[in-house]
Parts: C-alpha cells; sequence; structure tokens
C-alpha cells in the first residue's frame, strides 16, 4: 500500500487510540477542566486530520499559495509524529495493564490512598512525549530551520603534502534556494560564518535549487560574498538537473542554467573534471562529477563519471573528490579508484533526528541510507556527508540541524 493512504487511514485509528491518554490522565480533574481538556484535544486533531487531507487530497486547486502548502506539509507530518508517539507509550501502559489484570490477586482499581498506578503514569508519559514531539516540530518548522551548526571535521593523511598541513575547507551543501523563498536574512547570516571561519577553500557539493535555475538568481548577490582565500568550486546534484523522472532536454537546459549561476556567484563549476591546486611548489588533485545517484527507480540523473573527470590528470599524491550522492562512494569509488578523501552532501541527515552533539545521533535518514550524515573511513579513503543547509518538502529541521563543515585536513 502506497505509503500517503496508510498515513491517511492511520491517522484516525491513532487519534482515537492516543485520546485513551487524554481519558486516563484527566480522569482526576474536576467535570469542567475535564471535559474541556479532552474537546479540545479531540477537536484540535479531528480539526487538523481532516484540512490537511482536504488540502492533500485537492492540492491542484492551491497549487501555488506557499502558506496552505506549507500547513498542510507542518500539520499532517506534525500531527501524524505526535499522536504517535503517544500511542507508542500508551500502547506500553496498556501491555502492563493488561499483564496486571492477569496476575492472580492483583485488582486494576486503585485506591485513593495508593500511590500513582504504573499505567496512569506511563499515560502521562505518553503525553509528555507527544508534548516533546509538538514542541520539537513547531521549533524545527520556526527557528530550528535556520539553526546553523558548525561541524569541524580533522583529518590526517600520511600522503597529504606537507605545503597543505592545515588546510582549511568549507564545505556547504543542498542549498535548496527554491525553499526560501528569498528569505535572504538567514543566508546573509550563514554566509557571515562562513566568512569567519577564514577558509582556504569553499566547495559546494550540489543541489542549488529544488526544479529550476530562476529559483536561484536572486542569490546570486548573496553569495558572491562567500570568501575564500584559494577558491570556491562546485558540483550540481540531483536536483539542478530537475525534480524526479524527466528527460535529457530539461535535464541539459538545467545544467546550464544551474552552472551559470555558479558561475555568477563566482564559484568555479566542476562537471567531470579535475583541477590541480598549488601551493609552495607542492599540488594536490580536486576532482569534481556530476550527479551519480543509485536508484532503482530511475528518479536521480547519472552523469558522475570520474574516468572522465580525471582524463589527462598528472599524478598528484593526495586526491579530493567532490561528489553529491555518498553512494557514488559506495558503489565507485571505495577500493576502486586512488581518491584519499570525498565530499558529499544529499541526505539531509534526514531532516529529522535526535542528536546529541559528540555522543549520539539517530536520522531516519539510516532507513535509507547505509551512510547518511558525518564520518566515514575505510581504510586510507575517507568520506564526508555534509547534512545540507537547505530543506525540501518538510519545512524544517528537527533534531538535526542545517549544517556548515569545516574540515581541517593535516599531515600525519
Amino acid at each position: 500500500m502506497n505509503i500517503y493512504y496508510l498515513i491517511l487511514y492511520l491517522t484516525p485509528l491513532l487519534i482515537l487510540y492516543s485520546y485513551r491518554s487524554v481519558h486516563l490522565v484527566t480522569e482526576g480533574m474536576s467535570p469542567k477542566p475535564k471535559w474541556a481538556v479532552r474537546i479540545i484535544y479531540l477537536l484540535v486533531t479531528v480539526v487538523v486530520y481532516a484540512s490537511t487531507t482536504y488540502l492533500a487530497v485537492n492540492r491542484e486547486k492551491y497549487e501555488g499559495n506557499d502558506f496552505i502548502r506549507q500547513y498542510t506539509i507542518i500539520g499532517a507530518i506534525t500531527l501524524s509524529v505526535t499522536i504517535l508517539s503517544i500511542s507508542v507509550f500508551q500502547l506500553l501502559s496498556d501491555l502492563v495493564l493488561g499483564v496486571r489484570l492477569a496476575s492472580a490477586g492483583i485488582s486494576s482499581n486503585s485506591n485513593p490512598g495508593e500511590p500513582i498506578s504504573r499505567w496512569t503514569f506511563l499515560s502521562k508519559v505518553a503525553l509528555g512525549a507527544g508534548g516533546v514531539m509538538l514542541g520539537s516540530f513547531l521549533w524545527g518548522t520556526t527557528k530550528g530551520i535556520y539553526g546553523w551548526r558548525i561541524l569541524v571535521n580533522k583529518c590526517s593523511f600520511k600522503n597529504l603534502p606537507q605545503a597543505f598541513d592545515g588546510t582549511r575547507i568549507v564545505q556547504i551543501s543542498d542549498l535548496h534556494l527554491g525553499s526560501f523563498r528569498e528569505n535572504f536574512g538567514p543566508l546573509e547570516e550563514a554566509v557571515q560564518l562562513i566568512n569567519d571561519l577564514n577558509p582556504d577553500y569553499i566547495f559546494f557539493t550540489g543541489d542549488l535549487v529544488n526544479e529550476k535555475p530562476e529559483e536561484a538568481a536572486p542569490w546570486v548577490h548573496v553569495f558572491k560574498k562567500l570568501k575564500a582565500k584559494n577558491g570556491k568550486y562546485a558540483i550540481l546534484g540531483n536536483h539542478d538537473y530537475r525534480w524526479g523522472k524527466t528527460n535529457p532536454e530539461l535535464e541539459a537546459k538545467n545544467r546550464i542554467g544551474v552552472k551559470t549561476i555558479l558561475e555568477e556567484m563566482d564559484f568555479t563549476p566542476l562537471l567531470n573534471e579535475h583541477r590541480i591546486l598549488e601551493k609552495n611548489g607542492e599540488r594536490i588533485g580536486l576532482v569534481g562529477v556530476e550527479n551519480w545517484g543509485y536508484s532503482p527507480e530511475g528518479w536521480f540523473p547519472t552523469y558522475g563519471d570520474y574516468k572522465k573527470s580525471v582524463e589527462g590528470m598528472e599524478e598528484v599524491p593526495f586526491n579530493i573528490l567532490l561528489s553529491h550522492d555518498p553512494t557514488h562512494w559506495e558503489h565507485h569509488i571505495k577500493g576502486k579508484e586512488a581518491v584519499d578523501l570525498t565530499l558529499s552532501g544529499h541526505t539531509h541527515g534526514g531532516q529529522m533526528g535526535i542528536t546529541i552533539p559528540g555522543l549520539f545521533e539517530f536520522s531516519v535518514a539510516k532507513f535509507l541510507y547505509k551512510r547518511y550524515a558525518g564520518s566515514y573511513s575505510e581504510g586510507h579513503q575517507h568520506l564526508y556527508i555534509n547534512r545540507g543547509m537547505g530543506f525540501l518538502i518538510f519545512p524544517g529541521r528537527v533534531g538535526m540541524p542545517p549544517e556548515i563543515t569545516l574540515h581541517e585536513i593535516n599531515k600525519a
């Protein structure tokens, strides 16, 4: 069954089941507050479900209305996740209750003087979990969406030329400028944060737009302000060729349009090309491939060609590869090509997750990608996946802040 219809049919059942937590927790209240809480809960959940369902079914009628589109997506996802969280804990509560009722000699009723029953406590936990989810999604769609996080990735290589020891590279990825609706302020702040890092190089690893080059045209003046001592380089992501299944003509038109805008932003596009970076007489290689994406359904364009990218390339002791989709590293680079460091994006880190910096991270992207965010190593080869600065479809960042990465590469 299509996931859309599964959510459509399952949500009313979850609303009713999650109401059980509200019913149990409010049981001890006086009549007026008790019924007020119960009615408000049912009214809000049913109205949000009915309105978002109606708008989703009739989305063509409201196409172009950005407020309705965002309300539909945020409302549907926030409601689903909130009531699912409540329902999971309430199910645990009911299982505890079931075990107690099945145990001989244990009553299901609590006397007034007894401590709080386990199942009532778990019902409160259920509502607490739902409240945390609701608060997280509201924060993620208002403040968290612009909560830029600078992550530092320090890595050492034995074969790095001494002249490049301590090189500072800022990586940005997945801007999806069409999603920002020309809200320049937050990204101007991000540009200043990047410049304050005083990078030697800035590498952009793809997805400048959602669908059309025109989305990026108003942003040229913002990203021209990015400063790197030794150059700004960029590649294309799957969205830079168009969205979803298209045709070669449209993809070629998009490719040219995005490339032109990147050049106007003072980036050097590397489209199956390479450059030799030189410092104090020593050299390293920078290779940039067009998008290569592993997708059985054929949704992602596969123009990336590493062999073509390095044609005529002189032999150098160290190579950096810019490749938008990390599955390219998995299928074509790891253990096969002389690439020391690969920088990718594409996954957005799932845009939703739980992050405790330096300790723990979980993301929905983990179910889709073997490697979805951060640093990975296989032998002497390293891959880093940037979580992206922009957003797509869901206009928010929940527990997965937009990322600016500072790579410090050193001589081991």
